[in-house]
């Protein structure tokens, strides 16, 4: 055999490995060998969720991200956590919060849900990032001034890709949220969960968008896009202290960003944490669904 043939046949050989590789990886995200009792889930989701609590509650560093603050205000809501009720107040009264600048009334209302805020103008916009104008605008409609071009592409399902289609997914979630479902957003909202759920059936990776997946969907009113073994990677990788790791065995979020340091681990702590909220709290009827 020639030595060109030796070379195309290693290389074959290579690829039919990685591609074996990769389809075992992608079963194994969406597939369970074996599933626990319902009564050793609701263990291990319980414990899951007072392991991330008290390490949220040791790192008050969440509060210097608006979003997170959310979760937390939620979180506080859904289960009436002493700890999680004493951060929100917390924020309430940081230097986050009800400031000089507009959108830091927005921040409160995003963690309380009452605070009053001002009208939020293009120029009061000038130097707020997309994420934070798409959330201001979802917590009050009626006082952001967005422009219509973001309030067309906020409301139209494929406007963006892999990647954004997420966010576009939180900021409609916030908007459910805070002005409740409908039928003109139940149809830009569901076809978008059901995208950022193909995502997630993709990619195996158990990263910060791993369970930034899993909760914006269940905040899109779908816990039905929800798969078991989600979940159940989400609390195995979940860490000693509490915390969850930011890349997944040095392969970050991106397609192409890798890293040995860790990463932010406010991020992913807290939207895991809401995860698991979310499940136990606000649809306990998945958990009967899916454990006997």
């Amino acid at each position: 055999m020639s030595l060109f043939r030796r070379v195309l046949k290693f290389i074959a050989i290579c690829g039919l490995g990685f591609a074996a590789l990769v389809a075992i990886l992608i079963f194994n995200n969406n597939y369970a060998v074996r599933s626990p009792s319902r009564a050793e889930f609701v263990a291990q989701l319980d414990q899951a969720i007072e392991n991330s609590t008290r390490w949220m509650n040791d790192h008050p560093t969440i509060m210097g991200n608006a979003p997170l603050m959310f979760m937390v205000g939620d979180m506080a809501s859904m289960s009436h956590d002493l700890r999680m009720e004493r951060m929100v107040s917390d924020y309430l009264h940081s230097k986050y919060t009800k400031g000089e600048r507009r959108i830091t009334w927005y921040y409160a209302r995003m963690a309380d849900g009452v605070t009053p805020v001002p009208r939020l103008t293009v120029i009061d916009m000038e130097d707020v990032n997309w994420q934070d104008q798409v959330d201001a605008f979802g917590v009050a409609p009626q006082m952001v001034d967005l422009p219509v071009q973001e309030r067309v592409d906020l409301f139209t399902p494929g406007r963006y890709t892999w990647g954004s289609r997420l966010h576009q997914l939180i900021a409609l979630d916030i908007y459910r949220h805070f002005n409740g479902p409908s039928y003109r957003l139940d149809a830009v909202i569901n076809p978008v969960a059901e995208a950022v759920a193909r995502e997630a059936h993709w990619d195996f990776r158990v990263t910060d968008s791993y369970p930034q997946h899993i909760w914006s969907i269940l905040d899109a009113g779908r816990p039905d896009l929800i798969r078991k073994q989600w979940v159940l990677r989400l609390m195995a990788y979940q860490r000693p202290d509490g915390s969850f790791p930011f890349c997944w065995h040095g392969w970050c979020r991106g397609a192409f960003e890798f890293s040995l340091q860790d990463g932010d681990r406010d991020h992913v702590t807290t939207q895991g944490a809401y995860a698991l909220y979310l499940i136990k709290y606000r649809y306990p009827q998945w958990i009967d669904q899916h454990f006997q």
